[in-house]
């Protein structure tokens, strides 16, 4: 497996090839020193941003994300994976931020008493149906098993699921 790093200060990029895939983790803040001329553009069959670490967009970064992203949705398969609370907020707000790309997973927002915030991870294949629905899937807390109250609003923290629905013709 090839392994490079591209840094830009408040962000780097962990990419990681095999022969069939690449995958580009980004950790950090995307912003204005994000220069995604630099990012190196890599034709494979699928390829995959993990998006977990990403902590904040800024007007200046989103632009460059958005000029990336239109990139390399047209090398291969583009799947955004394990995005942060603050990658689908971008994406709710900037829908051009996925390109021709799909979120397979993301963490949500939730909430218990005895603990404060968690963010959980939510697969889309496994709870489509309740996520078109604007729904938020239920977890119970790891310390005293009491259901975890979703800490968003479900219509516009789940607005980006009408982007994986088939189209009506």
């Amino acid at each position: 497996m090839v392994t490079n790093t591209v840094d830009f200060g408040n962000l780097s990029i962990e990419i990681q090839q095999s022969a069939n895939e690449v995958v580009y983790r980004f950790i950090g803040e995307v912003d204005e020193h994000f220069r995604q001329r630099e990012v190196p553009r890599i034709a494979k069959a699928t390829i995959t941003f993990v998006l977990e670490d990403v902590a904040t967009f800024n007007s200046c970064g989103i632009r460059e994300w958005i000029y990336l992203v239109r990139e390399i949705s047209d090398l291969g398969r583009l799947r955004f994976t394990r995005c942060s609370v603050a990658m689908i907020d971008q994406i709710n707000m900037v829908p051009d931020s996925l390109g021709k790309g799909v979120v397979e997973s993301f963490y949500a927002p939730y909430y218990c008493g005895c603990g404060g915030e968690v963010n959980r991870l939510i697969k889309v294949a496994d709870n489509l149906n309740q996520l078109v629905m604007k729904h938020a899937p239920e977890f119970k807390c790891e310390n005293c098993g009491n259901t975890l109250e979703f800490d968003a609003l479900e219509e516009s923290y789940f607005l980006f699921t009408e982007s994986v629905m088939p189209k009506a013709s």
